[in-house]
């Protein structure tokens, strides 16, 4: 595949670590969070961190699977994982290889994320109902997970795909990109790459919660929501949001700050104005992450509803 595969792993299949500049939750800001950190080995060899996350008196009949979305790990959704705590839910997450606190080199393939989540499951073999939510490439991996595991009765996508190749066929430049890259995938992951999640979501009887702005410009409503909202499958629910790009899970003002703040900072790193993490870290006093990362409370409200239900 040459210069293709080269282009996608390099702008997608990289490492993603955190800007230690950029302001994140902890679990340690949530007065009575209570959150304890483990690892495994994954099959790739790969050390994998995974947390969960509990107020005391948690419900004791379901755990929600938090996938997180492409980046630099869990941490980056707290607000939303805080957000199922409170609701009285425990909460399972991880960061996948070549993410976060994770191992790994680099991500390995889009489908790495699928691989530890379920290696995660098959580990901890929880006993309760297991209910998938992510967003992003988390949208995916829920969606996914839920595909491949019989136990699995339920999952929310927020601002997910279908497969890479749908994700590649929403950009006009990327789309000579699908069907090479779904190959890669295909022949790098076999176990997940060739999973059709087209034809799980026309004939499965499992509940799928679909959420999705309609100028999303990194996962594309049309080739991704669009396509979902025509398989016409009753148990497939897709909320159609506007004006909410790729978080429609945040309130407008939290979208605003966080793309004027991350957009000014990362505009001023390119040019060198920020040379020193002490200069980075300063540009972020004053700008709270609860002020980027509020959640709407209708939109996320249907998260909350449907795993509640």
């Amino acid at each position: 595949m040459g210069i293709v595969v080269k282009l996608y792993k390099d702008s997608i299949l990289r490492r993603y670590d955190k800007d230690c500049a950029i302001p994140y939750y902890s679990g340690n800001d949530f007065e009575g969070l209570r959150f304890e950190e483990e690892s495994f080995t994954n099959s790739e060899g790969v050390e994998i961190r995974y947390f969960t996350y509990f107020y005391e008196g948690f419900r004791t009949d379901r755990l929600i699977l938090f996938c997180p979305g492409i980046g630099p790990g869990h941490t980056a959704y707290l607000s939303e994982i805080e957000a199922i705590c409170r609701e009285g839910f425990r909460v399972l997450t991880l960061d996948y290889t070549g993410c976060g606190a994770s191992g790994g080199e680099k991500l390995s393939s889009v489908n790495a994320s699928v691989r530890d989540a379920m290696e995660l499951l098959g580990l901890v073999k929880p006993a309760v109902e297991v209910i998938p939510v992510g967003h992003s490439l988390g949208g995916y991996t829920a969606l996914t997970v839920a595909n491949l595991s019989n136990e699995v009765k339920r999952a929310a996508v927020i601002s997910g795909f279908v497969s890479i190749s749908d994700e590649m066929m929403g950009f006009a430049k990327l789309r000579f990109l699908a069907n090479r890259v779904k190959r890669f995938e295909e022949k790098n992951s076999p176990a997940y790459g060739k999973v059709d999640n087209r034809a799980y979501l026309a004939e499965t009887q499992d509940r799928i919660l679909w959420i999705h702005s309609t100028d999303d410009p990194m996962v594309n409503y049309k080739y991704n929501a669009g396509q979902v909202l025509k398989l016409n499958n009753p148990g497939v629910e897709v909320v159609t949001v506007h004006n909410k790009r790729h978080n429609p899970q945040y309130t407008g003002e939290a979208l605003a700050a966080m793309n004027a703040w991350i957009g000014e900072y990362g505009k001023l790193v390119r040019e060198k104005k920020l040379a020193t993490v002490e200069e980075r870290q300063a540009f972020f006093e004053g700008k709270p992450v609860s002020r980027m990362t509020e959640l709407d409370p209708e939109v996320f409200g249907r998260v909350l509803k449907f795993i509640g239900e």
